[in-house]
């Protein structure tokens, strides 16, 4: 299991869950974290800048934190979502297990 440690503890420290959609006509299961305004520095250092100069990231902002889709961020690094399943709730995770195992068999 190959993760980035910097990443995996920060996702340890805070909110994280997972969610599906559609995306490109498959239904598709999104890793998020909930990043408080005052960590937002910590987590650009860790993800690296250049991933957010690019655009198109994905945040929903809240009024307390900016909620960050993952996905890309795990596998832009060569990393696989489940290499950071114990980062997420256990039952959230049961319930998307199965969706995850497929789309990373792809």
């Amino acid at each position: 299991m190959e993760v980035n440690a910097d990443l995996y503890d920060f996702l340890k420290e805070h909110e994280t869950g997972l969610f599906t959609k559609e995306f490109h006509k498959n239904k598709t299961v999104f890793a998020y974290v909930h990043v408080h305004f005052s960590d937002l520095s910590e987590f650009v250092d860790i993800v690296g800048s250049d991933y957010f100069s690019e655009g198109n990231v994905d945040v929903t902002m809240l009024e307390h934190t900016i909620a960050i889709e993952l996905n890309d961020i795990i596998e832009g690094d060569g990393h696989y979502l489940s290499s950071y399943k114990k980062c997420f709730d256990e039952d959230d995770w049961r319930c998307y297990e199965e969706k995850i195992k497929e789309m990373e068999e792809t």
